[in-house]
């Protein structure tokens, strides 16, 4: 039985997915958080902007803040609604890259457990090969 893992390589790779996988997630995440925190902070600065009116410019500014404002919303709930998806990609993408390790990582456990059952299992038939030569030795 080989002593290496023939596989060694192939899960250091994996690992290197994985954990690429797992940045990619949390950047999207944190991305996400950002855009949330945006739209809560546009929403509370536009329910505290001063909605009176005095003349008809005023009015017409007001007019176009709220148009502009809630041209703001939507293209936040849209780049939010982009992110959630890259979110949602980003977790499956991880999951899967995570599924591929720990099964690599399994079969390397199989494996230094049956190089290590072999040795065991080689030791014994040398000693026993020990104590049987001086059983003989031992007999007149």
């Amino acid at each position: 039985m080989s002593r290496t893992f023939s596989l060694a390589g192939l899960l250091r790779v994996r690992e290197i997915q994985e954990r690429a996988a797992a940045q990619r997630l949390s950047r999207a995440v944190i991305d996400a958080q950002h855009t949330e925190a945006r739209d809560r902070a546009l929403r509370a600065h536009l329910s505290a902007a001063d909605t009176e009116a005095v003349d008809v410019r005023s009015l017409a500014a007001l007019a176009a803040a709220r148009v502009a404002g809630r041209a703001m919303l939507a293209d936040l709930r849209t780049l939010s609604e982009l992110q959630e998806e890259t979110v949602t990609a980003a977790r499956t993408e991880h999951a899967e890259a995570r599924r591929t390790v720990r099964g690599l990582e399994r079969l390397a456990t199989s494996h230094a457990a049956e190089v290590r059952a072999a040795e065991l299992h080689a030791e014994q038939a040398e000693l026993d090969e020990i104590a049987t030569r001086r059983s003989t030795e031992d007999r007149p």
